[in-house]
């Protein structure tokens, strides 16, 4: 005998409007034929907002991160052309050690040391700046060190900031997922 089974409804299912197969009441597409069932509960504010709209509070969210990242670079800079001014005019420079190679090389470990601390800034801002994925997860990285290297400060301002790393529409706006 090839008998076939009726399924039962199940008290917390309901039947698919397509397919007329039982599928869970919670479920928004119907796991049978793909048909949505129900709508996504979205919020009245996030369904007022365009796609522009959110992608400028995205940037705005964005907004103190960069600053951040200006004001690193710039002061690294600054620190770096003065150290080097500061080694050319050095009074404690004697005739034999006032040669050109002894400058060039003091100039080169000092833009080595700066140039790397610069970098470390600037590739996250490039990523923010571009939209980047990958920038989402370097900034947490560089607020991180921030927050160790510079603290008292560099706590408070990375903390400040990691919410604003955090926040979904600056995700959307740097197209991470995760």
């Amino acid at each position: 005998m090839n008998e076939e089974r009726v399924q039962g409804k199940k008290p917390d299912e309901i039947y698919c409007p397509s397919c007329a197969k039982p599928i869970k009441k919670d479920a928004v597409v119907c796991p049978n034929c793909g048909v949505q069932v129900k709508e996504l509960k979205v919020s009245a504010e996030a369904r007022a907002a365009t796609p522009e709209e959110e992608l400028e509070e995205g940037r705005r969210q964005l907004g103190g991160v960069k600053v951040l990242y200006w004001f690193v670079i710039v002061v690294l800079a600054l620190y770096l052309i003065v150290m080097i001014s500061l080694t050319i005019a050095s009074p404690q420079l004697t005739e034999e050690t006032y040669t050109a190679g002894g400058i060039v090389q003091s100039i080169m470990v000092l833009i080595f040391v700066f140039g790397i601390g610069m970098a470390i800034y600037i590739i996250p801002l490039v990523g923010i700046i571009k939209r980047k994925p990958f920038s989402v997860t370097f900034t947490r990285v560089i607020l991180i060190i921030t927050m160790i290297v510079f603290f008292p400060l560099g706590t408070i301002i990375g903390a400040t900031l990691w919410k604003r790393i955090k926040h979904p529409l600056a995700k959307k706006y740097l197209n991470y997922g995760g």
